[in-house]
């Protein structure tokens, strides 16, 4: 399966998220970050950390409805989540999707999804997307922890932010050269680490 990557501007605009559990909370959060008005839609229990957003989310913004979800729920909405392992929710959802060209994310499933949410990191004003076209949610979610870690070095922040100054100073025709000049020497080093069981070449 392969993807174009994009970035959406949802500013605005309504986003769907199915389901109410922990695991959309970050997907929540980035819709939110972005601008969106969102409706989650959970006909079950609703995990108190994104009971607790909605409580300090600005008014309009993250509304949540405790009953069952219908299609009818996607009309409208700029992009769609869905946080269920249940074919014969996501699969209609689906459908329709494909059918009107919308956005839809089945969280774990990119076979039910006709777009996959890459993995962010955003750091000292840094932001970084990656995925594994949903084949390893685990290993992106390591990858994030690390990468922020990384980044999060207060000298980095510092770097970007003398970066910025310099580049605001020069004239458009010096910037090209003089930028190039100022990164020499900056390098990211990284060493990739395999569990044991993998370097056996066994079966975790």
């Amino acid at each position: 399966m392969r993807y174009l990557p994009v970035e959406v501007d949802v500013e605005g605009r309504e986003a769907l998220v199915v389901g109410a559990n922990v695991e959309v909370l970050s997907k929540i959060e980035r819709l939110l970050a972005a601008g969106a008005r969102v409706l989650v839609v959970a006909p079950g229990e609703v995990d108190p950390s994104i009971e607790e957003r909605a409580r300090t989310a600005p008014e309009g913004r993250l509304e949540i409805a405790r009953r069952a979800v219908t299609e009818e729920d996607a009309i409208g909405k700029a992009i769609v989540f869905i946080a269920t392992p249940l074919d014969a929710l996501a699969g209609p959802f689906h459908e329709r999707a494909r059918r009107e060209g919308t956005l839809l994310c089945t969280l774990d499933r990119p076979e039910l999804s006709t777009f996959v949410n890459p993995a962010m990191v955003r750091a000292s004003g840094l932001t970084i997307t990656f995925a594994t076209g949903g084949t390893s949610p685990g290993a992106m979610r390591r990858i994030r922890e690390d990468l922020e870690a990384l980044f999060s070095d207060p000298r980095f922040g510092r770097f970007l932010g003398a970066l910025a100054d310099l580049r605001a100073k020069l004239p458009r025709g010096e910037r090209a050269a003089r930028m190039a000049e100022a990164v020499r020497g900056f390098a990211v080093d990284a060493t990739l680490r395999f569990p044991a069981w993998f370097e056996r070449g066994e079966e975790p």
